[in-house]
């Protein structure tokens, strides 16, 4: 049998994630914070995790560095 204060209650259906927007630069921190939890989650790929973005950070300076520093 449910009591008076159970009746009383509404529905609350929980946090729904498909509703948080994803756009602009919060967007790209939350995506940034799920990718960087998953992967460093799973140990086999935090070896994966560790090299590739150390390759992007290289990568990202070199083309800048390619862009705005010489005439080529």
């Amino acid at each position: 049998m449910r009591s008076k204060l159970q009746a009383r209650a509404a529905y609350h259906p929980g946090i729904l994630i498909d509703r948080i927007p994803v756009s602009g630069i919060p967007g790209l921190l939350f995506t940034i914070a799920i990718w960087w939890m998953v992967l460093g989650a799973i140990p086999a790929a935090r070896t994966f995790l560790f090299i590739t973005g150390g390759a992007g950070v290289i990568g990202a300076a070199l083309l800048y560095y390619w862009h705005n520093q010489t005439d080529w």
